[in-house]
């Protein structure tokens, strides 16, 4: 069995993100790649995080549902404190005798490698495989949070659905729970299906149009995102 494993803070999971993991998948030819957002890195250990562990973990869900052979890992988000890569491998491979391990890094980290932690070790443990750094950027998806600019060009949809209620277009904190809720019970899913009421709707044309019908009674039932 091949297994490949992404690791990064995804703060937050882009697009970029999404085609490496696709890329991975077929280049390698990997049974799973497993997607591990990093609870702190420790080479950001004390900065601010623009979303909070939870948060990227639910989001990186909603960016790689859906994606054949690809599965979100929490264990970094649910261990807390400072990842380090050597702790996951071990577990993976302890988990998973006799599998043939990938680790997915940028370019941009081949560098610095050999200031993981117990590097030695982990590169008898796992192969390394480097993708060139892709147009999109956590750093300026941040920029553009902070500055209120749209980030839908960078994003999966459910990821800029998030965002843009959350942070910057819409202050309400009802609509802002009730868009986390949904992806997180629907695990990465829709998370449209509110209540038919003006201040609950999915931002989606379907669902604008059932609501200017007087006939409609019911919840959004929109395309927006693939549903179990």
């Amino acid at each position: 069995m091949k297994i490949g494993i992404f690791g990064g803070s995804f703060n937050p999971v882009h697009n970029g993100h999404v085609g490496i993991a696709r890329r991975a998948v077929d280049d390698l030819g990997l049974d799973r790649l497993l997607v591990v957002p990093a609870a702190e890195s420790p080479f950001k250990a004390g900065e601010r995080q623009a979303l909070d562990g939870e948060t990227r973990l639910m989001l990186a869900r909603a960016a790689f549902n859906g994606i054949e052979r690809v599965e979100v890992d929490g264990r970094e988000v649910a261990r807390g404190g400072v990842s380090y890569s050597i702790d996951t491998v071990k577990e993976i491979a302890a988990e998973n005798t006799g599998a043939e391990l990938f680790f997915i890094v940028g370019e941009d980290s081949v560098e610095g490698l050999p200031r993981w932690k117990d590097y030695e070790t982990l590169k008898t443990l796992c192969a390394f495989k480097a993708y060139p750094r892709t147009a999109e950027s956590s750093t300026e998806i941040r920029r553009r949070m902070a500055a209120g600019e749209d980030i839908a060009d960078l994003v999966p949809e459910a990821v800029a659905l998030f965002i843009r209620h959350a942070v910057h277009e819409n202050g309400d904190a009802k609509i802002v729970a009730a868009v986390r809720a949904g992806l997180v019970r629907k695990g990465g899913f829709c998370p449209c299906r509110l209540p038919k009421l003006p201040e609950f709707f999915c931002p989606c044309a379907e669902f604008k149009g059932q609501l200017a019908d007087p006939a409609y009674h019911g919840l959004c039932h929109c395309r927006l995102y693939d549903k179990p």
